[in-house]
C-alpha cells in the first residue's frame, strides 16, 4: 500500500533564505533585536540561525547591514537631539560616551587630629607655664571664652622638680 501525501505536513516548513527573508532579517536586526530574538521572529530555532549565518554570505550580511542601519539611525537620532534640539540630556550621553567626559565625584574626608604628648618627663613648673602660654594664644578663642582643656591629665609629682 503507498503512502498518500498528506495536505497539512507535520513540522515547521522549510527554512529558505530568499529576497524576503533577508530584507526581514535587515529590518529586525536593525530594530536592535539580537540574534536570538530575529531567529525566533523569523520563525527558526537558534541554532538553525547560527548555521544559516555561517554559510549563507547574503544571510550573514543581512545581519550584518540591519545592526549597522541600527545604529546609524540612533546614532543620528542622539546627535540631532544634542546638536539641534539642546537636550542636555544627549548632549551628556553624546559627551560620555564619545568624548570621555566622566561624573566629577568630590569626597570630603574629615580627620580628625589628635595628638598625645607624653608629659610624665616634664615637671610641674613647665607645664604650669606651658598652659599659660596656651591660654594667651587661645584667650577668647571659643564662642564662651573658655580656653580648650588640652592636657587630659596633670603630672603629679612627690619628687621635687629638676
Amino acid at each position: 500500500m503507498a503512502k498518500k501525501k498528506s495536505k497539512n505536513p507535520v513540522g515547521r516548513p522549510k527554512f529558505e533564505v530568499n529576497e524576503e527573508v533577508l530584507q526581514r532579517t535587515e529590518k529586525l536586526m536593525a530594530q536592535g533585536l539580537t540574534r536570538e530574538q530575529c531567529a525566533r521572529a523569523l520563525g527558526i530555532s537558534v541554532a538553525t540561525f547560527y548555521v544559516y549565518q555561517a554559510e549563507n554570505s547574503e544571510f550573514s550580511e543581512a545581519i550584518k547591514r540591519g545592526e549597522a542601519l541600527g545604529i546609524e539611525e540612533v546614532t543620528n537620532a542622539l546627535f540631532e537631539n544634542a546638536t539641534l534640539e539642546r537636550d542636555n540630556t544627549a548632549i551628556i550621553f553624546y559627551l560620555k560616551n564619545r568624548a570621555g567626559w566622566v561624573d566629577k565625584q568630590e569626597h570630603k574626608v574629615e580627620t580628625e587630629n589628635r595628638v598625645t604628648l607624653d608629659l610624665t618627663r616634664i615637671g610641674v613648673n613647665e607645664l604650669a607655664a606651658i598652659e599659660r602660654a596656651f591660654e594667651q594664644s587661645h584667650l577668647g578663642s571659643g564662642q564662651s571664652g573658655e580656653v580648650p582643656q588640652i592636657i587630659e591629665g596633670v603630672y603629679e609629682s612627690s619628687v621635687a622638680d629638676d
